[in-house]
């Protein structure tokens, strides 16, 4: 008689731990202590879970899954190259489970990724698992619910699956993430007089608007709004402008963007403008910062964790699909604050 397949939850039960600890020992990540991923690996080993999940592997059809995102380019390369590289790694770790990824490079943009969603909704599924895209407006969602009822699991990276039915989500907390800009800023700000210009990103994309939203309401319970200067837009063309109108008129003590585009955007005018006095908190970590971080002209910028979200979101996915189990509906990964002395870190 074959011995019953060992499953991750099990393991949880049998050492008295949560499924994302049992995750993070399996796939060896950090948050665990010494004597919790020992117990842990020695359950992983007394129940031979790994060599089943290997073996299950090499007896089965390859499992095809489709990576749908923005392509590299343009205003998209600052946040979804991070997405991509996790996303890269997880595949290479996963060729020997007989896993094939097919990548497509969306040139649509985030704001248009449905566009590639229905393209491949229209193409023969018959080989598809699984997706792994983002799913940050209405649209997107609707061809969600549409793979879904094709019986085609969807994760989704910086996105809120608790919309429209993703098999789960992996993002930061963008509420959180905009108060803690707004507190950093209000302590680097608070012996300076002047407004604050609040970069709020395209507010029909949810993570924009619930990241301008978190600063926002943190700045109407803690700080003083009265001081706050909304500009909306995405992307040079639309922020540029209107920006360097404000600094020549105002007296601009800092400034919070939400996107990384508008950040690398915002650093431009200023730069332009050879205004270093002014405190800019950014968004996201990429190379094209550097330059900036050094000039002094951006101070800080909040952290993320894109590799972590395309590296994790295959993980997941690739799990449910190997065996059923799914550990949590929504996965929520840190933030922090990058600045010019650790800035290398998290860049490597």
């Amino acid at each position: 008689m074959k011995n019953k397949k060992v499953t991750i939850k099990e393991i949880a039960q049998n050492t008295g731990v949560s499924l994302g600890t049992v995750h993070r020992v399996i796939y060896g990540k950090e948050g665990v202590g010494e004597e919790t991923r020992q117990r842990v690996l020695a359950e992983i080993e007394r129940t031979n879970y790994q060599i089943n999940t290997v073996a299950a592997s090499m007896n089965r059809k390859p499992m095809v899954i489709v990576v749908v995102l923005p392509k590299c380019e343009g205003d998209e390369r600052f946040f979804f190259r991070g997405i991509w590289k996790g996303v890269k790694e997880a595949a290479e770790k996963l060729k020997e489970y007989k896993v094939e990824f097919r990548y497509i490079e969306s040139e649509y943009g985030l704001s248009k990724i449905s566009l590639a969603l229905q393209e491949l909704f229209d193409s023969d599924l018959r080989e598809v698992g699984g997706i792994v895209t983002v799913v940050d407006d209405d649209e997107t969602g609707m061809w969600v619910r549409r793979f879904q009822k094709q019986g085609i699991m969807v994760v989704a990276v910086s996105s809120y699956s608790e919309k429209h039915g993703c098999l789960c989500s992996l993002r930061i907390k963008h509420e959180i993430a905009g108060a803690l800009a707004a507190e950093f800023l209000d302590l680097v700000c608070e012996k300076k007089d002047g407004k604050i210009i609040v970069l709020t990103g395209n507010k029909g994309i949810y993570s924009n608007r619930n990241y301008a939203e978190g600063f926002l309401e943190y700045e109407k319970k803690h700080g003083d709004s009265r001081r706050l200067l909304l500009v909306e837009g995405f992307g040079s063309n639309e922020i540029a402008d209107p920006c360097r109108k404000l600094l020549q008129e105002e007296s601009i003590a800092g400034i919070f963007s939400c996107t990384a585009r508008n950040t690398y955007s915002i650093c431009k005018v200023l730069e332009e403008m050879n205004r270093t006095d002014v405190c800019l908190i950014g968004t996201d970590v990429f190379y094209e910062l550097e330059e900036y971080f050094q000039k002094g002209i951006i101070k800080a910028s909040i952290y993320q964790s894109t590799v972590e979200q395309g590296r994790e979101a295959v993980e997941v996915l690739y799990r449910y699909l190997a065996s059923s189990e799914l550990e949590e509906k929504n996965i929520y990964l840190p933030v922090g604050i990058v600045m010019k002395n650790n800035y290398s870190f998290y860049i490597s």
